[in-house]
C-alpha cells in the first residue's frame, strides 16, 4: 500500500511536540527519561518531565527511509525546551 496512509493503515505524517510510542508501544518519555538517568543527568529521570521535539516517520507515504530505525524520535526535556535549550536531547529510533 502506498499513499497517506501506508504502513499499517495509520496516516504517515511527522509531529512536533506531545508524547509519542516506539515500536511495541513502548513510551518515548521512559525511554528517553531512562536514557538520561544511564549517562549521568539524574535530574531528568522523571517521564512526564519529556516532550517530543520532533517525530520524524519514515514509509513509503513519506518518503523517508532511516535504514532499519523506522521512526526517528527526538525527545527534549520540556523545561528545557521552554529556556530555548536543547543540548540534552535523546534521539530514540523505532
Amino acid at each position: 500500500m502506498t499513499g497517506p496512509y501506508a504502513g499499517f493503515a495509520t496516516p504517515q505524517v511527522h509531529q512536533m511536540r506531545g508524547h509519542a510510542t516506539v515500536q511495541g508501544g513502548l513510551s518515548c518519555r521512559a525511554e528517553a527519561s531512562s536514557l538520561a538517568a544511564s549517562q549521568g543527568f539524574g535530574e531528568l529521570d522523571d517521564p512526564d518531565g519529556w516532550i517530543v521535539l520532533a517525530r520524524l516517520r519514515a514509509g513509503s507515504a513519506t518518503g523517508r527511509v532511516f535504514w532499519d530505525a523506522c521512526d526517528l524520535v527526538i525527545m527534549a526535556p520540556a523545561a528545557d525546551v521552554a529556556a530555548r535549550r536543547f543540548d540534552r536531547c535523546v534521539l530514540l529510533s523505532g
